[in-house]
Protein backbone atom coordinates (compact mmCIF):
# COMPACT_ATOMS: atom_id res chain seq x y z
CA UNK A 1 0.00 0.00 0.00
CA UNK A 2 2.80 2.20 0.94
CA UNK A 3 4.76 1.84 -2.80
CA UNK A 4 1.04 2.28 -4.32
CA UNK A 5 0.63 5.96 -2.93
CA UNK A 6 3.70 6.95 -3.19
CA UNK A 7 3.20 6.60 -6.73
CA UNK A 8 -0.06 8.29 -6.31
CA UNK A 9 0.41 12.16 -8.52
CA UNK A 10 0.62 14.94 -5.50
CA UNK A 11 -1.67 17.37 -8.16
CA UNK A 12 -5.42 16.28 -7.19
CA UNK A 13 -6.63 16.71 -11.27
CA UNK A 14 -3.86 15.08 -12.86
CA UNK A 15 -4.66 11.57 -10.10
CA UNK A 16 -8.17 12.43 -11.02
CA UNK A 17 -7.37 12.47 -14.66
CA UNK A 18 -4.55 9.53 -14.65
CA UNK A 19 -7.54 7.48 -13.11
CA UNK A 20 -10.47 8.44 -15.38
CA UNK A 21 -8.11 8.25 -18.48
CA UNK A 22 -7.22 4.74 -17.68
CA UNK A 23 -10.44 3.04 -16.82
CA UNK A 24 -11.65 0.34 -19.54
CA UNK A 25 -14.93 -0.45 -18.13
CA UNK A 26 -17.60 0.75 -15.40
CA UNK A 27 -20.58 -1.19 -13.52
CA UNK A 28 -20.56 -3.90 -11.39
CA UNK A 29 -18.01 -6.06 -13.19
CA UNK A 30 -15.72 -3.00 -14.50
CA UNK A 31 -13.00 -1.05 -12.74
CA UNK A 32 -14.04 1.93 -10.88
CA UNK A 33 -13.97 0.85 -7.14
CA UNK A 34 -17.01 2.76 -6.04
CA UNK A 35 -19.66 2.07 -9.13
CA UNK A 36 -21.64 -0.86 -8.38
CA UNK A 37 -24.14 -0.31 -10.96
CA UNK A 38 -27.57 -0.39 -9.73
CA UNK A 39 -27.20 -2.66 -7.34
CA UNK A 40 -29.76 -0.09 -4.82
CA UNK A 41 -27.53 2.40 -2.84
CA UNK A 42 -29.33 4.93 -4.24
CA UNK A 43 -32.45 3.56 -3.56
CA UNK A 44 -31.42 4.57 0.31
CA UNK A 45 -31.08 7.93 -0.50
CA UNK A 46 -34.35 8.31 -2.38
CA UNK A 47 -36.85 8.82 0.18
CA UNK A 48 -34.71 11.63 1.83
CA UNK A 49 -34.57 13.59 -1.23
CA UNK A 50 -38.01 13.00 -1.59
CA UNK A 51 -38.42 13.98 1.91
CA UNK A 52 -36.24 17.13 2.30
CA UNK A 53 -35.55 18.53 -1.47
CA UNK A 54 -37.38 20.52 -3.67
CA UNK A 55 -37.60 18.62 -6.89
CA UNK A 56 -39.12 21.44 -8.71
CA UNK A 57 -35.55 22.68 -8.72
CA UNK A 58 -32.66 21.76 -10.66
CA UNK A 59 -30.15 19.30 -9.14
CA UNK A 60 -26.15 19.50 -9.56
CA UNK A 61 -24.17 16.60 -9.32
CA UNK A 62 -20.60 17.67 -7.82
CA UNK A 63 -17.79 14.91 -8.61
CA UNK A 64 -20.50 12.72 -10.84
CA UNK A 65 -17.55 10.77 -11.94
CA UNK A 66 -19.36 8.47 -14.79
CA UNK A 67 -22.62 10.08 -14.15
CA UNK A 68 -23.98 6.49 -12.33
CA UNK A 69 -26.08 8.94 -10.27
CA UNK A 70 -26.70 11.79 -12.18
CA UNK A 71 -28.47 9.56 -14.84
CA UNK A 72 -30.37 8.25 -11.33
CA UNK A 73 -31.12 11.32 -10.51
CA UNK A 74 -32.75 12.75 -13.54
CA UNK A 75 -36.17 11.25 -13.29
CA UNK A 76 -37.02 13.10 -9.85
CA UNK A 77 -35.81 16.83 -10.95
CA UNK A 78 -36.48 19.32 -12.92
CA UNK A 79 -32.91 19.14 -15.23
CA UNK A 80 -29.79 17.53 -13.89
CA UNK A 81 -26.07 18.57 -14.57
CA UNK A 82 -23.04 16.56 -13.50
CA UNK A 83 -19.74 17.99 -12.72
CA UNK A 84 -16.62 16.74 -12.42
CA UNK A 85 -12.84 17.89 -12.52
CA UNK A 86 -11.52 15.37 -14.19
CA UNK A 87 -12.42 15.95 -18.54
CA UNK A 88 -11.70 11.90 -19.18
CA UNK A 89 -14.65 11.16 -16.68
CA UNK A 90 -17.07 13.65 -18.64
CA UNK A 91 -16.62 12.30 -21.71
CA UNK A 92 -16.76 8.92 -19.95
CA UNK A 93 -20.11 10.33 -18.67
CA UNK A 94 -21.11 11.83 -21.88
CA UNK A 95 -20.52 8.16 -23.77
CA UNK A 96 -22.91 6.33 -21.12
CA UNK A 97 -25.59 8.86 -20.77
CA UNK A 98 -26.07 9.26 -24.55
CA UNK A 99 -29.64 7.73 -23.86
CA UNK A 100 -30.57 10.10 -21.26
CA UNK A 101 -30.90 13.39 -23.29
CA UNK A 102 -31.86 14.99 -19.72
CA UNK A 103 -28.69 14.98 -18.06
CA UNK A 104 -26.11 17.10 -19.15
CA UNK A 105 -22.18 16.97 -17.48
CA UNK A 106 -19.74 19.82 -17.55
CA UNK A 107 -15.60 19.54 -16.41
CA UNK A 108 -15.67 21.73 -13.36
CA UNK A 109 -13.32 21.58 -9.96
CA UNK A 110 -16.17 23.23 -7.53
CA UNK A 111 -12.81 23.60 -5.07
CA UNK A 112 -11.31 25.85 -6.37
CA UNK A 113 -11.90 30.16 -4.99
CA UNK A 114 -15.40 30.77 -6.70
CA UNK A 115 -15.81 27.79 -8.87
CA UNK A 116 -18.99 27.82 -9.25
CA UNK A 117 -20.24 31.34 -9.72
CA UNK A 118 -20.65 30.93 -13.52
CA UNK A 119 -22.67 28.16 -12.60
CA UNK A 120 -24.72 29.61 -10.41
CA UNK A 121 -25.48 32.38 -12.17
CA UNK A 122 -26.94 29.89 -14.53
CA UNK A 123 -28.95 27.70 -12.49
CA UNK A 124 -29.43 28.77 -9.12
CA UNK A 125 -31.24 27.89 -6.85
CA UNK A 126 -31.07 24.24 -7.20
CA UNK A 127 -30.05 21.44 -5.16
CA UNK A 128 -26.60 19.59 -4.90
CA UNK A 129 -25.98 16.20 -4.78
CA UNK A 130 -22.42 15.03 -3.53
CA UNK A 131 -21.78 11.36 -3.31
CA UNK A 132 -18.09 10.34 -2.30
CA UNK A 133 -16.00 13.80 -2.42
CA UNK A 134 -15.90 15.13 0.89
CA UNK A 135 -13.90 12.15 2.77
CA UNK A 136 -10.94 12.56 -0.07
CA UNK A 137 -10.51 15.99 0.83
CA UNK A 138 -8.25 17.89 2.92
CA UNK A 139 -9.90 19.90 5.57
CA UNK A 140 -9.58 23.13 3.77
CA UNK A 141 -10.37 21.93 0.18
CA UNK A 142 -13.60 20.17 2.60
CA UNK A 143 -14.39 24.15 3.58
CA UNK A 144 -13.47 25.40 0.11
CA UNK A 145 -15.85 22.83 -1.51
CA UNK A 146 -18.92 23.91 1.08
CA UNK A 147 -17.86 27.67 0.76
CA UNK A 148 -18.89 27.01 -3.42
CA UNK A 149 -22.12 25.07 -2.79
CA UNK A 150 -23.79 27.96 -1.21
CA UNK A 151 -24.49 30.17 -4.24
CA UNK A 152 -25.50 27.12 -6.17
CA UNK A 153 -28.68 26.69 -3.84
CA UNK A 154 -29.55 30.05 -4.12
CA UNK A 155 -30.89 30.87 -0.91
CA UNK A 156 -33.88 28.10 -1.30
CA UNK A 157 -32.17 25.00 -2.53
CA UNK A 158 -30.59 22.06 -0.49
CA UNK A 159 -27.60 20.29 -0.15
CA UNK A 160 -27.42 16.05 0.21
CA UNK A 161 -24.08 14.49 0.66
CA UNK A 162 -23.35 10.81 1.13
CA UNK A 163 -19.63 9.77 2.36
CA UNK A 164 -17.36 6.82 3.57
CA UNK A 165 -17.00 6.89 7.46
CA UNK A 166 -15.03 3.98 8.08
CA UNK A 167 -13.43 4.61 11.30
CA UNK A 168 -10.42 1.96 11.18
CA UNK A 169 -6.97 2.27 9.89
CA UNK A 170 -5.88 2.28 6.41
CA UNK A 171 -4.81 -1.09 6.65
CA UNK A 172 -8.13 -2.30 8.24
CA UNK A 173 -9.98 -0.27 5.67
CA UNK A 174 -7.95 -1.86 3.21
CA UNK A 175 -8.82 -5.87 4.77
CA UNK A 176 -12.43 -4.71 4.97
CA UNK A 177 -12.37 -4.35 0.91
CA UNK A 178 -11.04 -7.87 0.41
CA UNK A 179 -7.60 -6.93 0.44
CA UNK A 180 -4.96 -9.61 2.18
CA UNK A 181 -1.02 -9.68 2.56
CA UNK A 182 -0.29 -11.00 -0.77
CA UNK A 183 -2.96 -9.98 -3.20
CA UNK A 184 -4.91 -6.52 -3.95
CA UNK A 185 -7.91 -6.41 -5.67
CA UNK A 186 -7.03 -4.52 -9.08
CA UNK A 187 -9.62 -1.56 -8.89
CA UNK A 188 -8.89 -0.75 -5.16
CA UNK A 189 -5.03 -0.95 -6.80
CA UNK A 190 -5.74 1.35 -9.07
CA UNK A 191 -7.27 3.92 -6.90
CA UNK A 192 -4.38 3.76 -4.41
CA UNK A 193 -1.94 4.40 -7.34
CA UNK A 194 -3.78 7.13 -8.56
CA UNK A 195 -6.26 8.90 -6.44
CA UNK A 196 -5.45 10.74 -2.76
CA UNK A 197 -5.62 8.30 0.60
CA UNK A 198 -9.32 8.52 1.77
CA UNK A 199 -10.08 9.95 5.07
CA UNK A 200 -13.38 9.29 6.75
CA UNK A 201 -16.18 12.27 6.60
CA UNK A 202 -19.07 11.84 9.56
CA UNK A 203 -20.77 14.49 11.64
CA UNK A 204 -17.53 15.99 13.17
CA UNK A 205 -15.91 16.85 9.86
CA UNK A 206 -19.12 18.11 8.33
CA UNK A 207 -19.42 20.93 11.19
CA UNK A 208 -15.65 21.78 10.58
CA UNK A 209 -16.65 21.95 6.64
CA UNK A 210 -20.63 23.50 6.68
CA UNK A 211 -20.08 27.01 9.34
CA UNK A 212 -23.39 26.83 11.19
CA UNK A 213 -23.58 30.35 10.94
CA UNK A 214 -24.55 29.93 7.41
CA UNK A 215 -25.84 26.26 7.01
CA UNK A 216 -28.71 24.64 9.20
CA UNK A 217 -28.77 20.65 9.17
CA UNK A 218 -32.18 19.83 7.92
CA UNK A 219 -31.48 15.81 9.01
CA UNK A 220 -28.43 13.53 9.27
CA UNK A 221 -27.37 9.87 10.01
CA UNK A 222 -25.68 6.45 9.24
CA UNK A 223 -25.71 4.95 5.49
CA UNK A 224 -23.81 2.62 3.80
CA UNK A 225 -21.39 3.09 0.77
CA UNK A 226 -21.08 0.64 -2.32
CA UNK A 227 -18.07 -0.53 -4.01
CA UNK A 228 -18.14 -3.37 -6.56
CA UNK A 229 -17.99 -6.97 -5.49
CA UNK A 230 -14.09 -7.55 -4.60
CA UNK A 231 -14.10 -10.71 -3.49
CA UNK A 232 -15.41 -13.16 -6.29
CA UNK A 233 -18.68 -12.96 -5.32
CA UNK A 234 -21.73 -10.76 -6.27
CA UNK A 235 -22.77 -9.08 -3.93
CA UNK A 236 -21.61 -5.09 -3.23
CA UNK A 237 -18.67 -4.58 -0.70
CA UNK A 238 -20.64 -2.21 2.37
CA UNK A 239 -18.77 0.66 4.26
CA UNK A 240 -20.32 2.47 6.86
CA UNK A 241 -20.85 6.18 5.80
CA UNK A 242 -22.57 9.30 6.65
CA UNK A 243 -25.47 11.00 5.09
CA UNK A 244 -26.66 14.67 5.67
CA UNK A 245 -29.13 17.15 4.20
CA UNK A 246 -28.16 20.95 5.07
CA UNK A 247 -30.11 24.34 4.14
CA UNK A 248 -28.75 27.75 3.64
CA UNK A 249 -29.43 29.80 6.57
CA UNK A 250 -31.76 33.02 5.41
Amino acid sequence: MAWLSRRAPKDLTAGWERYWSSINATGVDGDVLWDAGDLGEMQTYLPVLQAHLDTSLPIIDVGCGNGRFTRQLAPMFRSVIGIDLSPSAIEVAKIESADSPAVEFRPLDATGPGATAGLAAECAPANVFVRGVFHILDSGARIELARNLLPLTGGTGRVFLAETDFRGSGLKYLTNLGATPRWIPDPLERAIRDLPQPGHFGPTERSASFDSATWELIVDGPTVIDTIPLRGSTEPERIPGYYAVLAPRT
